[in-house]
């Protein structure tokens, strides 16, 4: 009888070990890699690339500027928002959520973009602050400056 009873001990004890909770890895949904501005945006087929990355543009030298994202390891559908604050501290331009991925899709890599134009920029001139969010939340804080 007590070796039964230390038996059924030891595999409950065995069962309990086997029953404890792992501790849950939540994997990144989506991993910025590098954000840059750039003098503009060239396209291929699929892709896109920064052309002329900088931080300082020139009003009569640049058509604009491209604030340009990678991610990486992109799981399903997500949403970026840009804000671009003049040099004032002046709300200038502010994208809508837009959605990138695709539900039950893994992109090892994804770009995504927006550009403002200086053409129709009054008070250019200065530094300038774009906030990139990622689901709501913000992702990127970057300044470029404008001579």
């Amino acid at each position: 009888m007590r070796a039964s009873a230390l038996f059924l001990a030891v595999i409950m004890a065995a069962a309990c070990l086997r029953l404890a909770p792992r501790p849950v890895v939540d994997e990144p949904q989506a991993v910025i890699d590098r954000h840059v501005f750039a003098a503009g945006v060239d396209r291929t087929g699929d892709w896109a690339v920064p052309r002329g990355e900088k931080s300082v543009f020139l009003e009569n030298g640049d058509a604009g500027v491209a604030s340009f994202l990678s991610l990486k390891n992109l799981r399903d559908e997500h949403t970026l928002t840009w804000t671009w604050y003049g040099p004032g501290g002046q709300l200038h331009r502010e994208t809508g959520p837009i959605m990138i991925g695709r539900p039950g899709l893994v992109f090892d890599r994804y770009v995504a973009w927006d550009e403002i134009g200086f053409s129709d920029v009054p008070g250019l001139r200065g530094r300038w602050t774009v906030v990139v969010r990622l689901d709501g939340a913000a992702a990127v804080t970057a300044r470029f400056e404008v001579r």
